[in-house]
């Protein structure tokens, strides 16, 4: 029997982990519903989909290519091609779900290396896409850079060109013509609309399933948003190892700062101003309206139903430098750095009056 193989392109910053961790802590229970969700590509997370998706000369540069230990990029591909078809092959599975939110911003290249890789384990091919409200996920993507490095404050950070993430109707016809699915399900990633505010039972909705998440493991929420004190002492750490250790932006982990600072109160959580926010909606309106046209039979046109949040919010980028002691204190920050990561702070602190 043909099962059919559903490809979860994220978008990040649209709760994938959260469905990651849901399929894998049910990834028994799903399988006796005929739910095949792979551990060939990943436990959880299935990052060797895009690291398969990399041309060979690119892999090697890859985070992950480092801490996973491979050795060519040809038996990479060989050990994967061949690891996943066997799964595929000894389930009864009528659905395979496989789960990487970095595919959805990959070129057609990429994807059809991926179209290469999936296409014979089964039946049709079908791709689903949660899409969220640009100005939100802006935010977000602003601390996501930060945790990894970013020197630059959220003003000058935003000015880049996003057509690549948020051009909606490109990233849906890059994906149509490249991967040539059966379907393509799009979900707004907006909680009222989710079935009792259900993200995973959401997901399995667009899959197909008949499984419900009340009859499941369920996973903790988490909410792993900073607050701007939290963002801004990230950012001078940045400043300090760029400054003064040659680091370069984007190639930092913040990861165990994060999780001491996700235990704290660190403020609002920052944004831009509503006029800067404005602007920036109004130049993917016209994609939105055909995406939900198009994908959701939505004649009005309305992609997105929520407001943009503006509770608990500030536009102000900047952390107090009579407040450094105690996140030097909290992040336990070696003593010989504080005096440089001092002026950094209070030079910061003065651009922004």
């Amino acid at each position: 029997m043909s099962a059919d193989v559903v490809l979860h392109i994220g978008c990040e910053k649209t709760g994938t982990t959260s469905i990651q961790q849901f399929l894998r802590r049910n990834r028994a229970a799903l399988a006796r519903q005929g739910l095949l969700y792979p551990r060939a590509p990943g436990k959880v997370r299935h990052i060797e989909l895009g690291l398969y998706a990399l041309p060979d000369a690119s892999m090697p540069r890859s985070r992950f290519w480092r801490r996973g230990g491979y050795t060519t990029p040809e038996e990479f591909r060989r050990r994967l091609r061949d690891d996943l078809a066997r799964e595929v092959a000894e389930s009864d599975a009528s659905t395979v779900v496989l789960s990487d939110e970095a595919l959805c911003r990959v070129a057609p290249p990429a994807i059809r290396r991926l179209r290469d890789l999936v296409a014979g384990l089964a039946g049709p091919l079908r791709v689903i896409v949660y899409l969220r409200r640009q100005d939100d996920h802006l935010a977000s993507r602003y601390q996501q850079a930060v945790k990894v490095g970013e020197v630059r404050t959220l003003d000058v950070w935003s000015r880049q060109d996003f057509s690549h993430l948020y051009d909606y109707t490109a990233l849906l016809a890059k994906w149509q013509q490249a991967y040539r699915p059966a379907s393509v399900t799009v979900r707004p990633f907006e909680r009222d609309r989710f079935p009792d505010g259900s993200l995973t039972q959401d997901f399995l909705d667009a899959v197909g399933a008949d499984a419900r998440t009340a009859h499941l493991r369920p996973v903790p929420v988490r909410n792993e948003s900073l607050g701007v004190e939290a963002v801004e002492m990230l950012r001078v750490l940045n400043l300090h190892r760029f400054e003064h250790e040659g680091v370069p932006p984007g190639h930092v982990s913040n990861r165990p700062h994060v999780k001491l600072l996700q235990r704290e109160d660190t403020g609002p959580r920052l944004t831009l101003p509503p006029a800067d926010l404005d602007r920036f909606m109004a130049g993917w309106a016209e994609s939105n309206r055909s995406v939900a046209r198009d994908y959701l039979d939505d004649p009005a046109g309305e992609l997105f139903r929520a407001p943009r949040k503006t509770t608990g919010t500030t536009t102000e980028q900047v952390l107090d430098p009579a407040r450094l002691d105690h996140y030097l204190e909290l992040l336990d920050i070696p003593e010989e750095r504080h005096p440089t990561l001092r002026q950094i702070a209070e030079r910061e602190a003065a651009r922004r009056d």
